[in-house]
């Protein structure tokens, strides 16, 4: 468990600051996102996607996001495992929202890589 909540909290720290090179080798090869809009649209991106996403911000000079996470779960089962938490950042749509995450891991390569995630997006009065 503690393995996960470490790799999670490297995630948190190297994508709220932008750092696509570290998202490289935290992203699995296979890194597949689903992220449910308030609105219930769904948007879904691939590992370079994803990373483009994050590229972009920084190149407009988007400051650091949020780093603040309430944590919920955590699972491990041999090579791969889940954290489920609540975020809250702008860094999905230019603006503040509270997000459900559901994120799935596998140990690849000597490390814990991000597999899947499963994003709802809410207003953050909800």
């Amino acid at each position: 468990m503690e393995a996960i909540r470490a790799a999670m909290d490297h995630l948190i720290d190297r994508a709220t600051n932008y750092d696509v090179d570290a998202l490289e080798t935290i992203y699995h090869d296979d890194f597949h996102t689903t992220l449910v809009a308030p609105d219930s649209s769904v948007t879904t991106f691939n590992k370079q996607e994803f990373i483009t996403h994050f590229r972009k911000q920084a190149e407009a000079g988007k400051h650091q996001l949020n780093t603040w996470a309430e944590w919920h779960d955590f699972h491990v089962l041999g090579d791969t495992g889940v954290s489920v938490l609540t975020r809250k950042h702008s860094g999905m749509n230019n603006e503040e929202m509270k997000l459900l995450c559901n994120i799935e891991w596998r140990f690849e390569d000597g490390r814990w890589q991000v597999l899947r995630e499963a994003i709802f997006m809410q207003p953050l009065d909800s």
